[in-house]
């Protein structure tokens, strides 16, 4: 019995994007400071509330424009924020924080020519 792998279109395409996000990244945070370190006046912090009061991921996903782009990374920083690295579909590589309870854009770096979709 032989199996057919199934064919994903995008499937291509996100690993290529993925791979170029990961390349483009020490350019995206900087490359004087340690891996994961942003300089002071950088340094972005969101909250001290409970996540019970937090909007829900799915929820900052959309206003960020998640399927916009091919997400490579997300997560909650150190400083309490919602934080996404992302590839847009011209290339640009987007690292953005988002407030996780008023959903305010805290901070936006972008690299590239992606411009920044509308809602």
């Amino acid at each position: 019995m032989t199996t057919t792998p199934r064919f994903h279109a995008f499937a291509g395409a996100r690993r290529c994007l993925s791979a170029l996000a990961l390349a483009a990244t020490p350019a995206l945070l900087g490359t004087a400071l340690p891996a994961g370190a942003s300089a002071p006046a950088e340094r972005v912090t969101c909250t001290t509330e409970p996540r019970s009061r937090w909007m829900s991921e799915a929820q900052v996903k959309r206003l960020f424009g998640v399927d916009k782009y091919v997400l490579v990374k997300f997560k909650v920083s150190r400083a309490n924020c919602y934080e996404f690295y992302a590839v847009g579909r011209e290339g640009g590589v987007v690292e953005a924080y988002y407030h996780p309870i008023t959903g305010r854009l805290m901070k936006e770096n972008r690299v590239g020519t992606e411009p920044r979709p509308g809602p």
